[in-house]
């Protein structure tokens, strides 16, 4: 089968220089989270960095910006040095030191203008998800108008459509959610929630497996099945959704009345229809990874709902992790 039910999004090389970009601007994220006055300077600079690195190393150290023909590792190197050289550590040990914070900032942290800007990198990524699945929806549909589509065809429709109501709920719920009320301090559970939401796109560059046909509606009934019951659970958390470990408003009602985390707990339906599709055992392996991570990003989400509403230490004894009376 060369469709995989996941819509073949191949996002991994979107999501590295995503990744890349965000580290380069490292600098002035920490500045400005940590509400530094020096921020105003500090990303200007951070800005012209790499246009300011470039002509030095070409001073310095001539050779380094050879043409290499074709050898991607020392390309590599150089770009790496252009981006991340003696600058770029100038800038994040000045933005490590203490320093005057400014109340500007402060207050900007503080409002829906703010989580909504933090959250357009996410908002960008899902969108990009749904707009991946859409064709494969138009032709399967045009299958079905025309009357030559197999049960394939329907059951991809089917699991492919819950995925893209997903995609598009998480967006709206990322413009239109609540304010924080508490956030948790660290890097550690902000590295573990972008972690925990990406390491699945890592599943997708595996080669596929040959399945049967069989396997292949089984594996896309596990998908949909997983797919539309996270977009009514994550339609009852509603305002309150987040990837990162903050405190918004305290669901406990509907899904949340049986278990802590049932959002996480039906998506690991969808982990395992997904890793059906992809060779094994490296699938599985990763499969493993992204669930562990789930009960990773767990810990932290309670600590902070914890900190924020005292009542949560009780709902926490009485109500299950994933699965009522089992987990």
């Amino acid at each position: 089968m060369d469709l995989i039910f996941t819509g073949q999004i191949k996002g991994i090389y979107l999501l590295m220089a995503a990744g890349l970009l965000f580290l380069y601007f490292l600098p002035s994220v920490l500045s400005f989270m940590r509400a530094q006055k020096r921020f105003w300077i500090v990303f200007p600079l951070n800005f012209i960095l790499t246009f300011v690195q470039s002509p030095i190393l070409a001073l310095l150290a001539p050779e380094l910006l050879v043409s290499y023909q074709g050898d991607v590792g020392k390309t590599v190197m150089v770009m790496l040095l252009a981006l991340f050289g003696p600058g770029w550590l100038a800038l994040m040990w000045w933005v490590s030191q203490p320093g005057d914070s400014d109340p500007r900032l402060v207050r900007a942290q503080g409002t829906k203008a703010y989580d909504t800007i933090v959250a357009l990198p996410l908002i960008l990524w899902f969108v990009y998800g749904a707009m991946q699945l859409r064709p494969i929806l138009v032709g399967d549909f045009f299958l079905m108008q025309e009357g030559t589509a197999q049960p394939i065809h329907w059951v991809r429709f089917f699991s492919l459509s819950a995925a893209m109501a997903f995609n598009l709920l998480l967006v709206y719920l990322l413009v239109v959610r609540d304010k924080p009320v508490r956030r948790l301090a660290g890097i550690m559970p902000r590295l573990a929630a972008l972690v925990g939401t990406f390491l699945g796109v890592g599943m997708l560059q595996l080669p596929v497996a040959h399945l049967t046909l069989g396997m292949q509606i089984i594996s896309a009934i596990f998908v949909g099945v997983g797919s539309l019951a996270s977009v009514l659970v994550l339609w009852r958390l509603g305002k309150s959704f987040s990837i990162m470990p903050e405190a918004r408003t305290l669901v406990t009602s509907g899904p949340y009345a049986y278990a802590r985390h049932p959002l996480y707990a039906v998506e690991m339906i969808s982990i395992v229809g997904t890793a059906l599709q992809f060779v094994q055992p490296w699938s599985a392996i990763m499969a493993i990874a992204v669930l562990g991570m789930l009960v990773v990003r767990t810990l932290f989400e309670e600590r902070v709902l914890t900190e924020a509403y005292p009542e949560y230490v009780e709902y926490r004894a009485r109500t299950a992790r994933f699965i009522p009376r089992v987990l």
